[in-house]
């Protein structure tokens, strides 16, 4: 139960300061006490969460048969009324990812609903490994050191999460892929570049510029060196950045508005059909030849006698 601090009347004859002191102590109380409530909570929570993912699959035996159990029943609603899906709780909703922080509105009164927020986040979306284990010693710094939480400022916190969590050496893979040809705009948008640089850590500069223009897209990188009016100098990447974006944003308009416009459509052009030839110049379908019976074969000669009758009258 809260402590029993409730605010007195007023005594006009109290001091002012010391009534205002004695105010700020009684609220200053109150928060602490809802801040060990709520760190009760969230290590209930996040037990019950541990137990749910140890126990969410239950093993039932293969020769165990179906339940028997009648199934339960289900009853109809009453006429009238609609039955209302049961929405989850918040808790529930940031733990599976579905809802996002309470965005803060530099309000006092809603400051410690924030930070509370914050270290829900923390402890239900970092359950596993070395999340886990990060965020429980984050959590647990404050009861430790007399309230001091772990991290001072926010690029403490900053550095220290790059260092447990970011890929290493970030700095020679970026340079590296300056240095060979690997890198090349493609599909990738111009802004892109700015975050290799950053990773680099490349000077601003004469190289940095040049690398700039050695992957970009050759359409954009040729229309900014040419450009006669406004051309960035080889010495300001920025100069080469704002230029290049600019010339891909009228690049990409351009392409939607050629896209956007729809032709005219024009009517066909009537078949022309070519004339009838002439009965004349017809083709006349080939003759039909009729073949003749072939003739009989003749009978064989007979051989003739010789005549009896001499040419010299005898």
């Amino acid at each position: 139960m809260p402590p029993a601090s409730d605010v007195a009347p007023q005594d006009p004859a109290a001091d002012p300061a010391q009534e205002a002191w004695r105010r700020l102590t009684t609220i200053e109380a109150r928060l602490e006490h809802q801040d060990g409530q709520m760190a009760e909570i969230f290590n209930t929570f996040r037990e019950f969460r541990l137990y749910l993912e140890q126990h969410n699959t239950p093993t039932v035996p293969r020769d165990s048969g179906p339940p028997r159990s009648n199934p339960p029943t289900l009853r109809k609603p009453p006429r009238g009324r609609t039955p209302s899906p049961r929405s989850p709780s918040r808790a529930a909703e940031i733990a599976c990812g579905r809802r996002p922080l309470t965005p803060s509105t530099a309000e006092r009164e809603k400051g410690r609903a924030f930070i509370n927020s914050c270290d829900l986040y923390m402890s239900l979306t970092q359950t596993r490994g070395r999340a886990a284990r990060f965020a429980a010693r984050t959590l647990r710094h404050p009861n430790s050191h007399g309230g001091v939480p772990r991290f001072g400022t926010y690029a403490e916190f900053r550095t220290q999460f790059i260092a447990d969590f970011c890929p290493r050496d970030e700095k020679r893979k970026a340079a590296t892929t300056f240095e060979t040809s690997a890198y090349h705009q493609g599909s990738r948008s111009v802004d892109e570049f700015w975050d290799l640089a950053e990773e680099a850590q490349f000077p601003d500069g004469a190289q940095l510029v040049f690398r700039f223009r050695h992957g970009l897209d050759p359409r954009i990188e040729a229309k900014v060196a040419n450009m006669v009016e406004g051309r960035p100098s080889d010495e300001r990447v920025q100069e080469w950045i704002d230029a290049a974006r600019l010339v891909d944003y009228n690049t990409r308009a351009h392409q939607d508005f050629r896209s956007a416009v729809t032709k005219p459509r024009t009517a066909p052009a009537p078949a022309v059909r070519n004339p009838g030839t002439p009965a004349v110049f017809r083709a006349l379908p080939a003759p039909h030849l009729v073949r003749s019976p072939q003739p009989l074969p003749l009978p064989p000669l007979q051989p003739v006698a010789p005549s009896l009758w001499r040419s010299d009258g005898h």
